[in-house]
């Protein structure tokens, strides 16, 4: 560029070029323009034409569009006379105030101050009797404004102001015929003159309204129209602050008057500062910045802005944040170097600031995606001021590794620069570098692209079906969407993944997973207000939801602190902390987890009721203070009496089905703490340290395994153990996760040591191995827990339905609700419960728990009989089952007979009439410890018949005395569940006769029982009890292999290979069947 280009050089035609939709469309066209030496000559000689009285009304519309729109309309003397006063302020509230946008100013609301209009041409005498008449019989005024149509030389206007306001000890201002025609023809306003100076002249102006300036106006007018009409000056919510931004930047864009524009930033800058966030002040500061340069060419006000940018970020380490400043700088040195003007602040000093805080933010590895996001402002900083190609070939070259680096990093904006790097393609398409940054950028451009398409088709059906309530479905198919859509420029429709998963998983009662879904959707929508100190209806309902999740899972502590943040978000957005409906179902639920809380609990809870006040919770606070025993206090504060009609009503609220089985508070007191879940029947309990790091490692750990195991029936996936223990213990040593699996007496136990665990501080360089092994602990556990025919049934769960996708992603989200609650949150949760606070306590008089007299019912079920037929395809329909709808009996445990090896049956000879079946173990310690287990599970005498045996007979033709006998649990224990693994053991007996099952059947029928032991008992038999060997069980049931059924149990003891025994005369279609459907299994 040339030194005469230079000098040229226009901002707005440079971005108009770039940028065209963002400027105005319209077209004026003009005729007879009214040339400033023709209202001139017209203005001042007003007074030829005794138009004074029309100079006054032209002076007051001019000052309420400069000055300020509070003066009133003179109804006294005429121009001329003796009022002293032309017009005046009048007062109006600081809130109203605030509205305006034309003659902006920060007093003029509540001050006095006065205009006297004077067309005499002996200006300086006509100003001093005004200003001194205002003196002597007014009385109030704080400022005093003299306009004349006369020319006033500037020292002898400046000498006078300064005499006069020596003189009366007011504020004088002279405004000339010159300051009138600059503000007029500086911001076209001709109309005011020829509509007030009733100037005859053939000037027109016509305006053709272009196709984007007429959506722009009525935005502009609606904004306009609602900030006018709906908007309360004296409670500007945050979201409504925006809008007096939205307008100003309309207002740039329309192009209209300068004056106008400016007004429209500063009364959006005076808002934000007053009602809005930080965040907000930044982006009125930088608009108003950005507008001034490219739209107005007003450098000075650029600079002003700049330095109000630099302030306001000073302190902050959000990389997001310094853009601004970054962009302004940019702005700013580019403008110097190109016209050589001096600026007006320090801007060396604010780039190399700038520089330091970038470095710095770029080396706190804590926060990948804002350290990258630094470096990369550094990297763009350095090559708007290079020249030189070798050092744009290493720009480029940095640029592309941290690229590289930042793919998979979510908070990175990668889209952002895409754009910006092939925007540059004019200057740097020659530079090798550039290409293979270029080249790089858009591959990974088309795929994630192709990915995120990809992904949002399956977000549209995971959504259809979860609406039509196929949770699974939806499960399996928004876990795949999750992986692609972790992008920063997918980020609305990640966390809209996350919460429709969150959702399925809740309606499988796999509440962990469906938690921590919904924090970290959570945690994404916090970014909003970290980054840009944004609030939205989107974190409202995500932490009442949470909260909502917390109850279920007896978290109350948990739940209080998210619903906290929820009223404080609708709080700032200027809305009502409370719904008093949702409100009213919570306090209904939390007076049910009071009711069901343990004893033991409850004496931790005596200074609880207060924060249940605090939070208008006073259902559940009077529940609490009547379940600790202050029954006289109870009846005091609530004007009630405890009688029977109170006590059947808080029986019924403790019992009443919410849709998820009633239970009492989950907080531990003590040194360690667990939490469990159910996976398809099998109880996983993780018992930890109770403190930080551990509580949100377990939880996270309880959810990975609900979201890995997720589908897992739907994936003929069962599993086979009925608990699964898991021991978390630590120690101080370097960063380290393992573990291994203790089978002690048939119960499965993970020991996992975590070493050097330093909750948040390592969660980013440790990040990928807690991953790892999250994936492998998967692996480890699945086959010890769940039964499968082939490892492509496996395969097709953790592959294809994606629940390695879902497990890692949610073992990324292990700290989530600390980034959104704080880091002391646990602390916070356990001051709630403290007794060192001053709250007002109730201490526990009860010996006993409030409903000591009434205990649960268990809902009484028909007795149970065997489906007849094919089983109905509304009891196989998935999508109305549940995880905890599941039940695996727990009577037999498979590992420790696997360890007991049952080789054999022996029958013993009656004691006391009552015969004996003794169970054969190649291990006999371990057939003792088989029995100690039952005889701790059902006693000495199993009255309730929970010990089932049955006594197979007829499975072979090719040896009629061969048997099996099936030791099993009676399935009368299905309770309310609806669905039942049952655990039984079968041992093929292979005598030549049938003599002894015989008699021990003959035996058995005479007395309608026996005792059932084992081999290791037997020789105790004489000197520890003669009387009696084992357990007295009485449910024996003896059948041919021809009788079973399609849907008896005993269906398991068939193999595919038998030869069943059919009686002459006995239809063998049936049976045949069932051993055809036996095979179809094999295979």
């Amino acid at each position: 560029m040339s030194i005469e280009d230079s000098k040229c050089f226009s901002p707005k035609e440079f971005m108009k070029d770039r940028r065209p939709e963002r400027f105005s469309d319209s077209v004026i066209v003009e005729s007879s323009v009214l040339d400033r030496p023709i209202l001139e000559h017209y203005i001042s000689s007003l007074n030829a034409r005794s138009q004074e009285l029309e100079f006054e009304g032209f002076a007051k519309k001019l000052c309420e569009k400069i000055i300020c729109p509070n003066l009133l309309a003179q109804t006294g003397p005429v121009a001329g006379g003796d009022g002293k006063t032309d017009t005046q302020t009048f007062p109006v509230s600081e809130q109203n105030s605030l509205l305006w946008y034309e003659g902006i100013n920060d007093t003029s609301h509540k001050e006095r101050w006065a205009f006297a209009v004077s067309t005499r041409k002996d200006w300086k005498i006509k100003c001093k009797q005004d200003v001194r008449k205002i003196k002597e019989s007014l009385t109030g005024y704080s400022k005093v404004f003299c306009i004349t149509n006369q020319y006033a030389k500037s020292n002898q206007r400046s000498d006078l102001e300064g005499e006069l306001s020596k003189e009366t000890n007011l504020d004088v201002r002279i405004l000339d015929i010159n300051w009138i025609l600059d503000q007029i023809f500086k911001n076209n306003f001709q109309y005011i003159a020829i509509e007030e100076l009733a100037i005859k002249t053939s000037y027109k102006s016509e305006f053709n309204l272009g196709y984007n300036d007429y959506k722009k106006k009525i935005k502009y007018d609606e904004l306009n129209q609602l900030i006018n009409k709906k908007i309360n000056p004296s409670e500007i919510t945050i979201k409504e602050v925006s809008l007096f931004l939205d307008c100003a930047i309309l207002s740039a864009e329309l192009e209209n008057p300068i004056h106008e524009t400016h007004s429209q930033f500063l009364r959006a800058i005076k808002i934000a500062k007053k009602f809005g966030t930080v965040q907000q002040m930044l982006e009125a500061y930088y608009q108003y910045a950005w507008k001034s340069h490219f739209w107005l060419e007003d450098f000075e006000t650029f600079e002003e802005n700049l330095n109000n940018v630099y302030k306001t970020i000073n302190l902050s380490s959000n990389s997001s944040k310094w853009e601004y400043l970054v962009n302004l700088v940019s702005v700013n040195k580019a403008y110097l170097r190109t016209t050589g003007v001096t600026p007006s602040i320090d801007i060396e000093s604010i780039e190399k600031d700038m520089l330091e805080k970038l470095n710095l933010i770029g080396d706190d590895s804590s926060r990948p995606s804002n350290a990258m996001y630094a470096k990369t402002q550094i990297l763009i900083y350095q090559l708007q001021n290079t020249y030189k190609d070798t050092q744009c070939i290493s720009i480029f070259e940095n640029l592309l590794n941290i690229l590289k680096e930042s793919t998979s990093l979510f908070g990175y904006p990668f889209v952002k620069m895409f754009n910006l790097l092939t925007e540059v393609d004019m200057l740097f398409n020659e530079n090798p570098a550039y290409e293979n940054l270029l080249d790089f950028i858009t591959e990974q451009y088309s795929i994630r692209e192709g990915e995120i398409r990809s992904a949002e088709l399956q977000l549209k059906r995971g959504i259809k079906r979860l609406s039509s309530g196929k949770y699974f479905e939806s499960i399996k198919i928004i876990g795949k969407s999750l992986g692609p859509l972790y992008k920063k420029e997918s980020s609305d429709q990640f966390i809209l993944a996350l919460k429709v998963c969150s959702y399925a998983y809740e309606n499988t009662g796999l509440l962990w997973s469906a938690r921590a879904c919904m924090i970290l959707a959570a945690s994404m929508l916090t970014d909003d207000y970290y980054e840009r100190e944004e609030l939205n209806a989107y974190q409202i309902r995500a932490y009442n939801n949470i909260s909502w999740l917390e109850l279920k899972l007896g978290r109350l502590g948990y739940a209080l602190k998210w619903l906290e943040l929820s009223m404080i978000v609708k709080t700032g957005m200027g809305e009502q902390p409370i719904d008093e409906n949702d409100h009213q179902n919570m306090d209904a639920f939390i007076s049910q987890i009071i009711l069901n809380t343990d004893h033991s609990i409850l004496k931790e809870m005596s200074n609880f009721s207060e924060w249940l006040d605090h939070f208008v919770f006073f259902a559940s606070s009077g529940n609490l203070i009547f379940a600790l025993g202050h029954v006289d206090t109870f009846q005091e504060q609530y004007n009630t009496v405890v009688d029977e009609e109170l006590t059947d009503y808080l029986i019924k609220l403790r019992d009443f089905n919410f849709g998820i089985k009633p239970r009492g508070i989950n907080h531990s007191f003590e040194k360690r703490c667990t939490y469990s879940t159910n996976i398809s029947g099998c109880r996983i309990a993780i018992t930890f340290p109770n403190r930080a790091p551990f509580l949100d490692f377990s939880t996270s750990l309880l959810s990975i395994l609900e979201g890995a195991f997720a589908t897992c029936f739907v994936d003929n996936l069962y599993p086979k153990e009925a608990s699964l223990a898991i021991d978390i213990s630590a120690d101080d040593d370097t960063f380290s996760i393992s573990h291994e699996k203790e089978d002690y007496n048939g119960q499965l136990t993970i020991n996992l040591m975590c070493s050097g665990f330093d909750e948040l501080s390592s969660l980013n360089e440790y990040q990928e191995k807690i991953q790892d092994w999250s994936r492998k602990f998967v692996l480890d556990i699945l086959p010890e827990i769940f039964i499968f025919n082939s490892t492509a049934q496996v395969e097709k769960m953790l592959l294809h339905d994606g629940a390695l996708e879902r497990l890692s992603l949610l073992s990324a989200g292990i700290f989530a609700s600390k980034y959104v609650l704080g880091e002391n949150i646990d602390n916070e949760v356990n001051s709630l419960f403290s007794k060192n606070n001053n709250n007002v306590k109730y201490e526990l008089i009860r010996d006993k728990p409030w409903d000591f007299n009434y205990p649960k019912i268990s809902p009484s079920l028909p007795d149970l009989k065997l489906g007849k037929g094919k089983i109905p395809s509304s009891l196989k329909n998935n999508d109305t089952i549940r995880h905890d709808d599941f039940y695996i009996q727990n009577l037999i445990k498979p590992r420790l007979w696997d360890l007991a090896k049952w080789n054999g049956v022996a029958f013993l000879h009656p004691i006391n009439n009552t015969p004996g079946l003794c169970l054969m173990f190649e291990n006999k310690n371990n057939g003792m410890h088989i029995f100690e287990d039952l005889i701790s599970k059902v006693g000495i005498n199993d009255d309730n018949g929970r010990i089932k045996i049955t006594i197979l007979k007829g499975i072979s033709t090719a040896n009629p005395a061969h048997y099996r006998m099936i030791i099993s649990e009676s399935f009368n224990r299905l309770s309310s569940h609806k669905r039942m693994t049952m655990i039984s053991r079968i041992h093929t007996m292979t005598p030549d006769k049938t003599e002894n099952i015989d008699r021990f059947i003959e035996d058995y029928n005479k007395v309608g029982m026996c005792f059932f032991g084992c081999n290791s008992m037997i020789t105790d038999i004489d000197n520890k009890d003669p009387e009696r060997f084992g357990i007295l069980i009485k449910n024996i049931n003896v059948k041919w292999a021809w009788q079973i059924e399609q849907n008896d149990p005993d269906i398991a003891a068939l193999k595919p290979n038998d030869v069943i025994y059919i009686p002459d005369g006995v239809d063998p279609t049936a049976i045949n069947s069932i051993l055809d459907t036996i095979k179809s299994w094999s295979n």
